[in-house]
């Protein structure tokens, strides 16, 4: 039987895990760690090296280090979200094939999908390497909130790897079958996944070896790397006020310290206080200036405790939106690396009155429930998975706004019919807009593509009406289908992904708008330095 994997493909780190007599194991890498670090990066002489090796090369120049590729792959340049990631991410974000964000490094630009490739072929050879065998199946780990289009480029990516990408499954779902895989439970269980880039929490109900995802919601702004960034703010403002020296402008030395700022933060899971030490990080009047500061657990949770409150707030609202009590969840399982701080487990313990589920490592169980889930394809009835929708699919109307076609939660598979219709005499095609996104208007809703309806009769406006029917998959990939003229048929309609259309005079505050971008956007360093310590 062909051996099938699973990857957990993260914003951070990606691991990989196989099964072997039925216990899932994770694949080691390079120095004999677990985890991958999910960064790429180009040299100057044009070598390419991924993982810890890519990693290293941080002083290099930061323009050349590509990291959190996840979150641009498959998204429009011009989207709210990339426009947003944009004064975040060192490297250059431009324009690529069909309008959607791609990475420059020289003169050359380089599709996100082809990135995510690369990190993919290199945990392939060190699969293949320990294994000692080729690996052509994989079972993909995604973001719950990830859309039909970033699944497809998941499977792209992957083939580019050289791989079958048997299944994509949600995160959640994969962390939930590593916990309850063959072990009879019965329970209600919350899957809180606390990663680099974002947040993501979902409910699912276990019986037996069927996994039912009941809710998922998240925070696309909020992960580890905002902890980073608060313990690096302090430490630029810190370093101000004792030696008049402003870090924020020294492009060799904000990455040395960035890195040094994750350090501690880890550091500080195990011990009450660290020292960050940073030898010659500036030069002044010839002089090399040494960095050294005490940072403690107590100052790191002030830094921090807000941060992990919206979480929380994340919980409450998808509980209440599911009328679920927190008394009903059985289980906590905290999934992602910044879930080791001990802040979250508190916090989160006092949300809920229990203890979080020990046994469960949180960097790894992604990887070994995709793994469970790839072993289990050849097996009759091993698993049933029943997965929810996270984030609404839709059409735009003509004013903008956004007409939910597969609401949030909806089942997997699940199917659903909108009619459109012509607008004008005599019309022989309609262009329909279709998006992913809170309902609304679409400006801050991803775009997924266009379907065109062509050859129709001519007649009078809205004489014309055509069925389409959504239908999404267990994976959640989409596809839409309508009846011919004669009604004879059913033909499936192509979603021509181009450049994301100019958006109609929507009939909205542009004020709240702006409210709605500037609550939910990842601020910069610079912006957290003024905002927390009252920077001019």
């Amino acid at each position: 039987m062909t051996r099938i994997i699973g990857i957990d493909l993260g914003t951070t780190n990606t691991c990989a895990a196989f099964v072997s007599n039925k216990v899932p194991r994770i694949v080691p890498v390079e120095g004999g760690f677990n985890t991958m670090p999910s960064v790429v990066t180009f040299l100057a002489d044009g070598s390419v090296t991924v993982g810890q090796g890519a990693r290293e090369q941080l002083q290099v120049g930061r323009e050349r280090l590509l990291y959190g590729v996840k979150r641009l792959l498959g998204r429009q340049f011009n989207s709210p979200t990339v426009t947003d990631l944009r004064r975040y991410y060192a490297y250059e974000i431009v324009p690529g094939e069909n309008g959607e964000a791609a990475v420059k490094i020289g003169d050359k630009i380089h599709s996100c999908t082809e990135i995510q490739s690369k990190i993919l072929s290199q945990i392939r050879r060190y699969a293949e390497i320990h294994l000692g065998e080729e690996i052509p199946d994989v079972v993909i780990a995604v973001p719950a909130y990830y859309s039909d289009h970033q699944r497809s480029l998941v499977k792209q990516a992957g083939k580019l790897a050289g791989w079958t990408v048997r299944r994509v499954v949600n995160e959640p779902t994969a962390a939930a079958l590593a916990y309850g895989f063959n072990r009879g439970f019965n329970q209600k269980i919350l899957v809180y996944d606390l990663g680099g880039g974002t947040f993501d929490v979902s409910v699912l109900e276990i019986t037996g070896n069927v996994f039912q995802v009941v809710a998922t919601g998240g925070d696309l702004f909020l992960g580890g790397t905002d902890f980073d960034n608060r313990i690096l703010a302090w430490l630029i403002d810190q370093f101000r006020r004792q030696t008049k020296i402003d870090l924020l402008d020294e492009v060799v030395s904000l990455p040395r310290l960035r890195d040094a700022a994750e350090r501690a933060k880890i550091e500080l899971s195990l011990l009450a206080n660290t020292q960050v030490r940073l030898p010659g990080v500036v030069e002044r009047r010839g002089k090399r200036v040494d960095f050294e500061m005490v940072l403690d657990r107590d100052t790191l949770n002030d830094l921090t405790r807000e941060l992990v409150q919206r979480t929380t707030e994340v919980v409450t609202v998808l509980l209440k939106d599911k009328c679920i009590d927190k008394n009903e969840i059985d289980e906590i399982i905290m999934v992602g690396g910044q879930t080791r701080m001990p802040l979250v487990v508190e916090m989160i313990s006092q949300y809920f009155g229990k203890i979080p589920r020990k046994g469960v490592n949180p960097d790894e169980c992604v990887a070994l429930g995709a793994a469970l889930l790839g072993d289990s394809l050849a097996q009759i009835d091993a698993v049933t998975l029943l997965d929810t929708l996270s984030v609404p699919i839709g059409i735009a109307d003509a004013t903008g706004g956004f007409q939910v076609v597969i609401p949030k939660h909806s089942s997997l598979p699940y199917t659903a019919t909108v009619t459109v219709e012509t607008t004008r005499d005599n019309q022989t095609e309609i262009e329909t807009e279709v998006y992913q996104g809170e309902p609304g208007t679409v400006r801050r809703a991803e775009y997924l593509g266009t379907l065109r309806i062509a050859d129709l009769p001519k007649a009078p406006a809205k004489a014309q009406r055509v069925p389409l029917t959504f239908a999404l998959d267990s994976e959640g990939m989409l596809k839409v289908t309508t009846v011919t003229a004669a009604g004879a048929t059913t033909r499936e309609i192509q979603l021509s992904t181009v450049e994301r259309p100019p958006l109609p005079d929507e009939r909205v505050n542009e004020s709240a708008h702006a409210a709605v971008s500037a609550s939910t956007a990842r601020l910069s360093v610079r912006d957290l330095v003024k905002t927390l310590f009252n920077r001019k």
